[in-house]
């Protein structure tokens, strides 16, 4: 059975507890329980209370094949928020190295 989000997964990655996130959250540990189940469904006002417990961008609660656009590896977080984190110019050469890399790949060296 597919899960209908992420919270469980992030939660138990981080060997946090439901009351510790109902804690962090200000909210019950029924309602963590619930959302972890899609009862109640998870909206945006969840995932802004969630996320930043977690340590994801609001986002990244939903499931891949709801957000496939997420990073799904920390190697893809850690370049995600190394060009988020670069001045413009920066980020215009990360876009020219990957861009540059990505034409040999397949190809040997």
């Amino acid at each position: 059975m597919k899960t209908p989000n992420r919270i469980k997964e992030l939660r138990l990655a981080l060997d946090m507890s439901q009351e510790e996130l109902a804690t962090l959250a200000g909210c019950s540990k029924m309602q963590i329980s619930g959302l972890e189940r899609g009862r109640p469904r998870l909206d945006i006002i969840w995932m802004q209370r969630l996320a930043p417990w977690l340590g994801v961008t609001p986002g990244e609660l939903l499931n891949p094949g709801d957000n496939p656009t997420a990073p799904q590896t920390e190697q893809e977080r850690q370049l995600l928020d190394l060009y988020r984190n670069a001045p413009t110019d920066m980020q215009n050469q990360i876009l020219a190295v990957g861009e540059t890399l990505c034409k040999f790949k397949g190809k040997a060296a």
